[in-house]
């Protein structure tokens, strides 16, 4: 049986960054995923992250992802092994594994949260780790590092790249980068153990 693995997009929602990161472990494990976007799940063809920010904004928005995030975990029929968020979709899943009624996810790997300062006091059920780029606007990166790794179960690191890194819509987008983080993806999940149904 494939396992299960949770990918929460960022605003850029259904685009073909997210599709290349789906086709690229799917082909590297035997993975099924399930997708979680913004815009009912309809792809999108922004031209930037303005036009991407501002449609999320008025389509969606932080607190409607999160739910969206809440009710898919509560929901679902088969725990993920994986859960992977990026940016507004770390964020989300973020906000989500704190939910105590959510237990359908072993861990999670968060990219680039930018929205995590404002909820830095949940602390997620599940072991997460945390990947920030070198900077955020809103906040100094080493000092959320240091109060995520004062939980249990957190661990949080900073990469020389910038926010967006793993998305080929972003402008930050960094191909090296990308294989690199693929490749702990890939090493990640194959070392997961098959789940109990």
């Amino acid at each position: 049986m494939n396992k299960q693995v949770l990918v929460v997009s960022d605003i850029f929602g259904r685009c073909a960054g997210l599709n290349r990161l789906a086709q690229d472990l799917a082909a590297a494990c035997a993975v099924q995923l399930q997708l979680i976007a913004p815009y009912q799940g309809v792809a999108q063809h922004f031209a930037d992250e303005q036009q991407a920010y501002a449609a999320y904004s008025s389509q969606c928005g932080p607190d409607v992802y999160a739910a969206q995030v809440v009710q898919a975990l509560q929901t679902a029929p088969q725990p993920f092994a994986l859960a992977i968020g990026f940016s507004a979709g770390a964020s989300a899943l973020w906000r989500a594994l704190a939910d105590t009624t959510v237990n359908r996810v072993k861990q999670a790997l968060l990219f680039y949260p930018g929205q995590i300062y404002q909820h830095i006091a949940l602390n997620p059920q599940v072991p997460t780790q945390v990947i920030f780029g070198d900077s955020e606007p809103h906040f100094a990166v080493a000092d959320i590092c240091c109060q995520l790794q004062q939980k249990p179960g957190l661990s949080a690191v900073v990469t020389p790249f910038a926010h967006g890194f793993m998305n080929e819509a972003s402008k930050a987008f960094n191909e090296a980068a990308y294989q690199q983080y693929l490749a702990v993806l890939t090493r990640l999940l194959v070392g997961l153990a098959e789940l109990p149904a």
